[in-house]
């Protein structure tokens, strides 16, 4: 088996491994957002991620605001970065990290904590993807890192500079 095809089922098993049921979305029971991931991370065009994000927005995070989903979605991104995406795929992967990464619980005051200690997990798979890429891919990146690693953010700035 090749590498990609080892890869590329990284995400899938982190998508099968979850029992998004037991998670809460913005509408209650999360049963379709593990659905929604594999739809984007399948997406064959701009206009297919599209509409996986339709189904993502509003379920794992809402303006500011994370759900419980939030933390699961976290590995499942991480996983799927281990591969390599067209553009418009992996802008929509570290978009929603960022989104989750940033956002906030008014119900799970540690929700952001674990989003964010969990995206910390993969942080050097993040400065990898980073300094593979260029112009907003990387600054969007970059501002993924600044939020869970703010302490290391300047040195890792200054090695991609470096490159």
């Amino acid at each position: 088996m090749a590498l990609e095809e080892l890869v590329s089922v990284a995400a899938d098993l982190e998508i099968t491994s979850v029992d998004w049921s037991a998670f809460v979305e913005h509408h209650g029971p999360a049963t379709r957002v593990g659905v929604a991931l594999r739809g984007l991370l399948n997406s064959t065009d701009v206009e297919s991620a599209s509409a996986a994000w339709e189904l993502i927005e509003e379920h794992v995070f809402s303006q500011g605001t994370i759900y419980p989903v939030a933390e699961p979605t976290v590995s499942v991104l991480l996983a799927a970065l281990t591969e390599d995406q067209p553009p418009w795929r992996s802008g929509r992967i570290v978009d929603l990290l960022f989104f989750i990464v940033s956002g906030a619980s008014q119900s799970d005051l540690t929700l952001q904590v674990r989003c964010r200690d969990r995206a910390r997990e993969g942080l050097w798979l993040l400065v990898r993807c980073a300094l593979a890429a260029d112009g907003w891919g990387r600054d969007n990146l970059l501002e993924v890192i600044g939020v869970i690693a703010p302490e290391r953010i300047e040195m890792i700035r200054a090695a991609i500079d470096e490159q």
